[in-house]
């Protein structure tokens, strides 16, 4: 994984929850990678918010969409909906995913449903298909000193809820980030 270079499409399922695209995104905006969605990433992403949490509004999506993309303005990839249709994977669902990801030429796919996306369906367009555990944990150990910056920033950020140290950290174990949270406990005190 090339530091900062590393261009990594994000499924829909990194977006959402919360913690998790902040902390992908604080380690983009530390330049540890450059991130990757589509259009229809970012409307799955807004109908699972909007499942999980019926009181949001479209306002508020929107501001917050309208953040991600002008923060990371050539992030977003288009013009993969003619090939989608043929890709192979379990999961048909998904084809949009990796579509958008040989069009944009990215090196990598994160993503939490692993099994949509097996090896031999995916290998032939050289990327790989990357957990959001093992993503972060490869940033942290490729960058220490930048990726604890980078979740730094991200703590700070948190005001409403305004996380100690060892809060947020906790938050990257109830998102399932176990390696990451591991990983992170060693810099407990500079974050």
């Amino acid at each position: 994984m090339l530091i900062g270079r590393y261009l990594a499409l994000l499924d829909a399922n990194v977006l959402h929850p919360a913690f998790l695209r902040g902390a992908m995104l604080w380690f983009a905006e530390e330049r540890l990678y450059r991130p990757a969605w589509s259009p229809d990433i970012l409307a799955e992403w807004r109908r699972s918010v909007q499942r999980r949490h019926g009181d949001i509004t479209d306002a508020k999506l929107d501001e917050m969409q309208a953040i991600m993309t002008e923060q990371f303005a050539d992030a977003e990839i288009t013009g993969y909906e003619a090939i989608a249709d043929v890709l192979d994977l379990p999961d048909q669902a998904d084809r949009h995913v990796l579509a958008a990801a040989i069009v944009g030429r990215c090196h990598g796919v994160i993503t939490a449903n692993l099994k949509h996306f097996p090896a031999e369906k995916v290998a032939p367009f050289k990327m790989e298909v990357v957990h959001p555990d093992d993503f972060i944990v490869n940033i942290i150990d490729l960058h220490p000193s930048r990726a604890v910056a980078a979740c730094k920033r991200h703590r700070a950020a948190m005001t409403r809820s305004s996380p100690s140290s060892e809060e947020y950290l906790e938050r990257y174990k109830a998102a399932g980030l176990i390696q990451a949270h591991g990983r992170l406990s060693a810099h407990k005190e500079l974050l």
